[in-house]
């Protein structure tokens, strides 16, 4: 049975909307809400709840985190309400009371999306059941986001040190060329040539991988994504709690890795990128953690910070653009060797210049 003052840790800064137009079941569990949540603002039908929501956004320049409403209310009911807000905010987590006759609208509820569902009268263990995993979910969701920003903030400072590494490339290039300006152009010129005759067999591997791209963008990538998150949701339990590491949450982890490499596996532009990530999902499942905290809480923090990147790359994949498909493999191979070696403390093999090469994209 789910204690309240657990279910506090997560609801204690959250700002909610309770709509219900019942005036005085609404005082009473306005009360009983003062005691969990930041801030409780009421409305007594779909109508003055939308245009509190607005209004909140427009004073706040942010969403409530949370809204519970009753469903059959006058002016506008709670779904119709529930459908307009989230065509302005479509991550709104909203949960709905409602009524054992009410249950032709449920359809409708789970075709929204809704996140929640307590019955009325309101059951007490019910209601802290609900709140518990929707407000635990909010805030799995906001820690993801602060530390969006720092990865991004991390990427701005890694594109700027690129940014100076391919200048010195530039500059090396250009001594380079100085050096023996013949030679170098003469095998530019054989390179381009080649480049213009394609054989009747590259012509056919072109068009399968282009073929294959369109595949993977119309069938699998959704998979991938799914399988991404899954990932993710684990590691930020991990990170939350490196204390207590479960082996079975490990297990867990390696076999979604598994997955994706295999969902990989199915195409040969692929195969390096497949086998990094196996490889990594048998590291994961019979390799031990290091014995020092630190070190454990750096691996999942990079590989969080690793997920995001993927998560990027995906946005390249969808586009479909052949020439973005291979574009960052041997980047995220190396980053995978990166956290590997770092999981099997091959120390030797790491060193600055690794580290700062993740979140190459």
């Amino acid at each position: 049975m789910l204690n309240t003052k657990l279910m506090i840790e997560y609801t204690k800064n959250l700002n909610i909307l309770y709509v219900e137009d019942d005036e005085k079941l609404m005082q009473t569990t306005q009360e009983l809400f003062k005691n969990y949540f930041k801030s409780v603002d009421v409305a007594l039908n779909g109508e003055e709840g939308l245009e509190k929501y607005i209004n909140f956004h427009n004073k706040h320049d942010s969403f409530y985190d949370l809204i519970i409403t009753d469903i059959n209310m006058p002016k506008l009911n709670g779904l119709e309400m529930g459908e307009k807000i989230l065509s302005q905010n479509p991550l709104q987590n909203i949960i709905i009371t409602t009524a054992h006759n009410e249950s032709r609208y449920l359809l409708k509820a789970i075709e929204l999306g809704i996140d929640g569902f307590i019955s009325k009268p309101i059951d007490h263990q019910q209601l802290i059941k609900v709140l518990y995993k929707t407000s635990q979910a909010i805030s799995d969701h906001k820690f993801v986001e602060s530390h969006v920003e720092l990865i991004e903030n991390l990427n701005i400072q890694l594109e700027e040190q690129n940014s100076e590494l391919l200048a010195k490339n530039a500059e090396l290039e250009k001594s380079f060329r100085m050096l023996d300006t013949v030679l170098y152009k003469e095998k530019l010129s054989h390179k381009q040539e080649d480049e213009k005759v394609l054989t009747n067999d590259e012509v056919v591997e072109n068009q399968h991988k282009v073929e294959q791209i369109h595949e993977l963008v119309q069938n699998d990538l959704f998979e991938l994504k799914e399988v991404l998150l899954e990932i993710d949701v684990n590691i930020i339990d991990i990170i939350n709690d490196t204390q207590n590491i479960h082996p079975v949450t490990l297990t867990t982890l390696a076999s979604l890795f598994a997955k994706y490499s295999s969902v990989l596996g199915f195409y040969n532009f692929f195969n390096d990128l497949s086998k990094s990530i196996a490889d990594f999902s048998y590291t994961v499942k019979e390799s031990p953690l290091p014995e020092d905290k630190e070190s454990i809480q750096n691996i999942f923090m990079l590989l969080e910070s690793f997920i995001y990147v993927l998560g990027k790359w995906h946005d390249d994949i969808s586009s479909g653009d052949e020439s973005k498909i291979n574009q960052f493999d041997a980047s995220i191979i190396s980053d995978i060797d990166t956290i590997q070696n770092m999981w099997t403390q091959k120390e030797e093999l790491l060193d600055e210049s690794n580290l700062d090469d993740i979140f190459d994209f």
